[in-house]
């Protein structure tokens, strides 16, 4: 595990106040021990620190300057190697070790006096930067910066916007004015004289391919299959997530089959598919098992944190120890990139026909998207309830692809999974663990790219697929999308489905009580952003949701998250 920051002076008349870079320490070490390194001189300071998940250092340091790595770039068996290839490649003027990179990893490196950040391909790995006229301030972590004193905080309403609507911002947007975060594959080049944005890697520039189907489907299978043997390395056992689903499972098949003793970890309600099929499954993978159901309207808990637990917990921890134990097998990635998830025949149709704003609005019916004009102030409405169509208009306008339903694709998959695992890279500090991520695998998803997306829609290409795995892997039930391919495989009866309409009823009445309290809280709130938000209408929803009449959680939700950035900015805020 690594955290790293860093300021770095663009004026040479200047000098970096101290305060700062007590400050960036002291943030960087707050909630974890470790080694600490610090690299520093006239124009830079830069700290990070490392507590052995990889083993190997990911930093390096001489006179020409340092640099600074999180994460794992895969170039080649070494992390250290690969620290050096990129730091030589940026030296050189050329970006050749970073296309080469299949990982998720971040780096920040000085030298000749310039200050270059840099992400992998999908962005995995966040990297958020600040700057003025004087000074870049970045960081592993938007919590960094955000409680550094020394930068002023601006809310970003239309970012914020976005968070209610998505989860997340588009682009390079955070909540805050003047910070950002780096996008998939981008380079950023500062010194005294200029900001130099660049890709040094495009997605759209990948063809689809001429090959025949089955050569298509093979091409994918063998690189998810080096997507495995890279990351596992030498180990002889590791820990993974194992749900009822396919994509934990085809990690754990693989692990298994290449005789990699492998803990699995199953966090699903009690009597439900995805924890009798995880089971089953660990059975027929001669896993080490463990479940840690979660509670009833504990619908998308911190799952990072509860492995981290569990992990620590477990009597088998030492029985059979890995040789890298904070290091943690995860199937993200494999719903969307692999399974096209998010997408239907109908919005691929409405790209070719360049109907962009029906294939809005058919998302946003799919994925129940809403930014209800209730919620806002009248002052505001107007000017907020188009901001979120508008942003994906602009992501799609930057994306250039032959086949226009691509776009849509590498849309979500440039935002909606770009951004899948910040929450995971904020709090890594707390529950240190590091994710082995093959469904992000850059060359795993350049050979889906390479395949015509009818093929792909509705887990159609991924149920082909697995006819490459192991057979453990199709010898037992799986848990499937609604809608998509289903199972092939007899379906026990009795069984929990977390997409049936009555389990999702019951998951929002055990919310209700929290969310209820939440929002009182909220309308009682001293700093509550009335210019905004309409707290008539905010007071009528929650008496609405609590009698049951209609549910308005969306809008106590959606209420909360400006309450917090605008109660951290103190009120000072840009529409």
């Amino acid at each position: 595990m690594s955290i790293f920051a860093g300021i770095y002076c663009r004026n040479e008349s200047q000098r970096i106040p101290p305060s700062v870079c007590d400050s960036l320490k002291g943030l960087i070490s707050s909630n974890v021990s470790g080694e600490i390194s610090v690299f520093e001189d006239s124009r830079t300071f830069f700290v990070k620190i490392e507590v052995g998940t990889f083993i190997e250092k990911g930093s390096f340091s001489d006179a020409k300057g340092a640099c600074l790595l999180a994460g794992e770039p895969l170039i080649s068996d070494s992390r250290e190697k690969d620290t050096l290839h990129i730091r030589q490649s940026l030296a050189n003027g050329n970006f050749d070790a970073m296309t080469r990179a299949r990982g998720a990893f971040c780096l920040a490196d000085y030298q000749s006096a310039t200050l270059t950040l840099v992400t992998d391909k999908l962005g995995i790995r966040p990297l958020y930067f600040w700057l003025d006229d004087n000074f870049v301030i970045f960081a592993t972590a938007l919590g960094i910066l955000e409680k550094l004193k020394e930068i002023p905080k601006k809310m970003n309403v239309r970012a914020v916007t976005e968070i209610a609507a998505f989860g997340y911002p588009l682009g390079d947007r955070t909540p805050y004015e003047n910070i950002f975060l780096l996008k998939p594959g981008e380079i950023v080049q500062i010194n005294n004289k200029s900001v130099l944005r660049s890709k040094y890697w495009r997605w759209d520039e990948i063809e689809i391919s001429n090959e025949p189907e089955e050569q298509l489907i093979k091409n994918i299978y063998q690189s998810f299959e080096t997507a495995i043997k890279l990351r596992v390395g030498k180990d002889s056992a590791t820990v993974a997530y194992l749900s009822g689903g396919l994509d934990s499972r085809c990690i754990v098949g693989l692990l298994s089959n290449g005789n990699t003793q492998v803990h699995t970890f199953n966090f699903a309600r009690p009597n439900t598919q995805d924890q009798m099929f995880g089971r089953n499954f660990a059975q027929q993978a001669s896993t080490i098992h463990t479940e840690v159901p979660k509670e009833s309207g504990d619908h998308v808990p911190d799952y990072s944190a509860k492995m981290a637990q569990a992990w620590q917990k477990s009597p088998h921890r030492n029985t059979f120890p890995p040789e890298r134990p904070g290091l943690v097998w995860s199937g993200e990635g494999g719903s969307v990139a692999l399974g096209h998830v998010h997408l239907s025949s109908k919005i691929v149709q409405l790209m070719r026909e360049n109907k962009i704003d029906e294939v809005i609005d058919e998302f946003f019916k799919r994925e129940s998207i809403y930014i209800s004009p209730k919620l806002l102030n009248p002052k505001v409405n107007w000017k907020l309830t188009k901001i979120v169509t508008e942003g994906i208009k602009e992501e799609l306008d930057e994306i250039k692809t032959k086949d226009p339903a691509r776009k849509f694709y590498l849309f979500l998959l440039l935002n909606d999974q770009h951004r899948k695992l910040a929450n995971h890279f904020e709090n890594i500090d707390l529950h240190r663990i590091e994710f082995h991520l093959p469904f992000f695998d850059s060359e795993f998803i350049a050979a889906i790219l390479a395949t015509p997306i009818e093929m792909c829609l509705g887990h159609k290409l991924y149920v082909k697929l697995l006819n490459y795995f192991p057979k453990t892997v199709t010898a037992v039930p799986w848990q499937a999308y609604p809608g998509h391919e289903p199972c092939p495989l007899p379906i026990p009866e009795g069984l929990s489905y977390q997409w049936d309409q009555q389990y999702q009823i019951s998951e929002q009445r055990s919310l209700k009580r929290k969310l209820i309290k939440d929002a009182q809280e909220l309308l009682k709130a001293n700093d509550f952003p009335v210019k905004i938000l309409n707290k008539n209408n905010i007071r009528l929803a929650v008496l609405v949701h609590w009698t049951g009449w209609r549910d308005y959680g969306y809008l106590i939700d959606g209420a909360k998250i400006y309450h917090r950035y605008w109660r951290i900015c103190g009120g000072d805020y840009k529409l």
